[in-house]
């Protein structure tokens, strides 16, 4: 019984150490749409988000979930084929709406004061929701899509635990039930808090 709460204090511990050396981050984003992504929308987006969290399993090798919104949008001029076999012509408004949820490794080499760099690579599945509206009549298509998010960022410190940021993203989704294969860049500014002021 005497072993058992040693072990849960020392987890304890090491879950209290690998606290205090997270990060929590939080970014405005733009994105970059690539391949059938920019066939299908071919404007840069200025309309998303993401929330990051950082935790440090071992000196600079640290555990990463994601999360995050991106949203297109674009008008078209052409026909259009519906999934009932017509073909409708006209100016299409079409918009696509992703949220990836992530999760991977990152290894963060310190700078001093709070500063750090990093690079990793997250895998996980995002919500694709494809929709074209075409005079009075909507087409949609969602899914969710198989991925991988390869990220690098750099961190400024601004005060004690708090730091600016900038990262790139490159986000890479395959094919399942029709949605072709989606990617894009995606690259944010935001704020970094994190636990330790480790040097």
């Amino acid at each position: 019984m005497r072993a058992t709460r040693i072990f849960l204090l020392l987890g304890l511990l090491a879950s209290s150490a690998a606290l205090a050396q997270s990060n929590f981050r939080i970014s405005y984003e733009f994105a970059v749409p690539m391949g059938a992504t920019k066939d299908y929308i071919d404007r840069f987006s200025s309309r998303g988000a993401h929330l990051d969290a950082s935790f440090e399993l071992s000196y600079a090798f640290h555990l990463e979930l994601s999360a995050g919104l991106n949203s297109f949008n674009a008008v078209k001029e052409g026909v259009l084929s519906t999934t009932d076999g017509q073909d409708v012509s006209g100016k299409q408004f079409r918009y696509l709406n992703v949220i990836p949820l992530m999760g991977g490794f990152a290894w963060h080499i310190p700078m001093g004061r709070g500063g750090r760099i990093w690079a990793g690579i997250n895998g996980g599945a995002a919500y694709f929701e494809r929709i074209i509206d075409l005079g009075l009549n909507e087409y949609s298509l969602s899914d969710w899509q198989w991925g991988i998010q390869p990220h690098i960022g750099i961190a400024f410190p601004l005060d004690r635990g708090t730091a600016l940021f900038f990262d790139g993203r490159w986000n890479y989704f395959w094919e399942r039930h029709g949605i072709p294969a989606q990617q894009y860049f995606s690259f944010g500014v935001g704020l970094l808090f994190s636990g330790s002021s480790r040097k």
